[in-house]
């Protein structure tokens, strides 16, 4: 899957825009899609970031992001199985950036803090919904893409009834949120495209608009790790590509993937995958 603007519909089965998936120990890049993406967590802890705010997450919580948030998982130190559900929001009658006309309080609704005795009504009941949303996709039974809708509608419901919020503070800072988040969404889908030429952190702040000091920090409080970091999982992702599809040498993928020599490229990849190039093949 690409690390900035995921568009879900080449991944949904029958074109029915719903995928539920557990995965494990999820590691995933700061990215961002126009659907809709609950995360329960199943068993465990994991780590999630959502726009500037960054969250453990503990059994039975769950996380919510809308359309357009920017948002990374990193299970380091961590053990979780997780349940990823994503969703066109036009299966609930939506258009992109849902909810519109309500914000919610936080994306991240735990059982803690000052919210915490309407954030565990929300929980109590939006936890077998989403264990139904699991099981309907694992059977396939008749009908199973109507009662999807309806859970969907159910959930969507919920988290309007129990964490939605009318605190013009609140509005305020979400507008500000949405401004910068279109500047990170532009330079993400940027580093898609060019990660393989130069990308200089100084070029990251010069797209960005900002000095390199202001747009380190913001870099790494929105996607969780340093620019450079972030280019090079870019690269090395790319260059795993080449190594399972072709035969070429390393050193000819190394120079593709934008890394300056192979003994960078191998230093790298070693730090990032705890191996080498060659152990791929």
């Amino acid at each position: 899957m690409r690390a900035f603007h995921e568009n879900r519909l080449y991944f949904y089965e029958s074109g029915f825009p719903f995928q539920a998936m557990q995965i494990r120990n999820i590691n995933f890049l700061a990215h961002w899609h126009h659907d809709l993406e609950f995360m329960y967590v199943y068993e465990g802890s994991v780590r999630m970031g959502i726009n500037s705010e960054t969250r453990v997450l503990h059994q039975g919580e769950i996380a919510l992001c809308g359309s357009g948030d920017i948002h990374y998982y990193d299970s380091t130190g961590l053990e979780s199985t997780i349940l990823l559900i994503i969703f066109n929001p036009r299966l609930i009658g939506s258009p992109a950036g849902w909810p519109q006309e309500r914000q919610l309080r936080s994306s991240f609704v735990t059982r803690n803090g000052s919210e915490a005795s309407q954030n565990e009504s929300f929980l109590q009941q939006a936890a077998p919904i989403i264990r139904s949303l699991d099981a309907e996709v694992q059977e396939h039974a008749p009908q199973y893409e109507l009662i999807i809708t309806g859970l969907l509608h159910q959930l969507s419901g919920l988290a309007l009834r129990y964490l939605s919020t009318d605190d013009p503070g609140v509005r305020r800072h979400h507008s500000r949120t949405l401004a910068h988040l279109k500047v990170m969404q532009e330079l993400l889908e940027h580093l898609e495209q060019h990660c393989t030429e130069p990308c200089t952190l100084q070029d990251g702040a010069d797209y960005a608009g900002m000095s390199v000091f202001h747009f380190s920090r913001f870099f790494k409080t929105v996607t969780g790790v340093g620019y450079n970091t972030y280019i090079n999982e870019l690269r090395i992702r790319h260059a795993e590509q080449l190594i399972l599809q072709s035969d070429r040498k390393l050193i000819d993928i190394a120079l593709e993937s934008g890394f300056g020599n192979v003994r960078t490229f191998n230093r790298v990849f070693r730090q990032l995958r705890g191996r080498t190039p060659s152990d791929l093949r």
